[in-house]
């Protein structure tokens, strides 16, 4: 068991490995949200607290699996990516609802930590690094969903352009911060090593196709609530 997990066996996208584990993403996708449904308010309230801890507690465990088999560099482990501040976010909202925390989560968070959970780069130090890494994208899905199915949290009018505005700010810092370390956050020095339809383009150019087809999911995430408000308006 120990060797199986801190050892690490090379995975292909879409190999029967990969597939597998979107297979499992998806289950919890469906059944968090399902039997959260079913709680009462103070048993939701334990359940939202207990994928808190859970969170938190994949964050420990990612981390020092980082410090004991690797070494934590400034160019490479800060939690920089758009999924790592995105998933603080998550916890943040969880705790928190707040309105603006779910449409960070909702908006941005859905739409990158569901391509990543199908396009990931698979640099793992271990298999238990792999399973982190989809748990925690997994965990920015499901926080998502709960707060649409469970908390009834809806993006209000003007939400998109909100959170595109927070990503493009959060790119000023982060590309500093990139600059200095010699890393590559938010990929805003190097295009990403992902088979991915939507990452084309030589550097500068992928960043504002990413950008932009970025705006367009968010929209696309929005589209539904829209449509369902002005049906409401016209009953």
């Amino acid at each position: 068991m120990y060797l199986a997990l801190f050892t690490y066996q090379q995975v292909n996208q879409f190999d029967r490995v990969h597939i597998l584990t979107i297979l499992i993403c998806f289950l919890f996708f469906f059944l968090i949200p399902f039997f959260g449904k079913k709680l009462n308010t103070n048993k939701r309230r334990v359940a939202s607290t207990s994928l808190i801890f859970i969170g938190l507690l994949q964050e420990v465990f990612d981390y020092g699996n980082r410090i004991y088999f690797s070494e934590l560099n400034w160019f490479e482990d800060l939690p920089l990516h758009i999924c790592n501040y995105v998933f603080y976010i998550g916890l943040m909202y969880m705790w928190t609802k707040k309105q603006f925390l779910f449409e960070i989560v909702y908006l941005l968070g859905l739409g990158a930590a569901f391509i990543t959970i199908l396009t990931p780069e698979f640099k793992m130090i271990n298999t238990f690094e792999y399973i982190l890494f989809f748990a925690a994208h997994a965990l920015i899905v499901v926080f998502a969903l709960w707060g649409i199915f469970i908390d009834g949290k809806i993006p209000r009018k003007g939400s998109v352009l909100k959170v595109y505005v927070f990503l493009s700010l959060m790119a000023l810092p982060v590309g500093l911060i990139s600059w200095i370390t010699g890393g590559n956050y938010m990929f805003l020095m190097q295009r990403p090593d992902v088979s991915n339809p939507i990452v084309f383009g030589e550097w500068p150019w992928y960043i504002l196709n990413i950008s932009f087809i970025g705006l367009l999911i968010m929209t696309i995430a929005y589209l539904p609530f829209k449509l369902t408000n002005r049906l409401r308006v016209k009953n």
